[in-house]
């Protein structure tokens, strides 16, 4: 019996209240699912793109000549620190400067994972 009065006065505002959050919140995570979608096929696409782009000659001709200067301009840097030669060897213009930094943090930080997986392979290999 009060049940059924306390539904009377509370059921139909409460339960008005209780299903607007209920689609508030259902809305929110469709809005989500959908902004997380568009940047999974965003980051999918982009990812094609580079391997697209590695198939070519081209793109391998302009990363050498690219990486060779990094490299240059990195040995340049070295051979003038470790031996204090009278060199000023200008840093790159900072427009290019994050290129530069992931070339360099591809090039040896492939190198230290290669030497790290041989180091890794030898151990379990001299285990055995």
């Amino acid at each position: 019996m009060w049940g059924k009065i306390a539904s009377l006065f509370l059921g139909g505002p409460f339960s008005r209240i209780f299903d607007s959050v209920d689609h508030y919140v259902s809305n929110d995570t469709k809005r989500q699912d959908i902004r997380a979608n568009a940047v999974n096929r965003y980051a999918e696409t982009a990812a094609e793109e580079r391997a697209d782009a590695r198939r070519y000659r081209v793109f391998w001709a302009i990363w050498c000549l690219f990486s060779g200067s990094v490299g240059l301009w990195f040995f340049a840097i070295t051979i003038d620190t470790n031996f204090d030669f009278s060199w000023s060897v200008a840093d790159y213009p900072p427009s290019v400067k994050p290129y530069v930094d992931t070339i360099v943090a591809s090039i040896f930080g492939s190198g230290g994972l290669v030497a790290t997986a041989q180091a890794l392979s030898s151990a379990i290999r001299g285990r055995r």
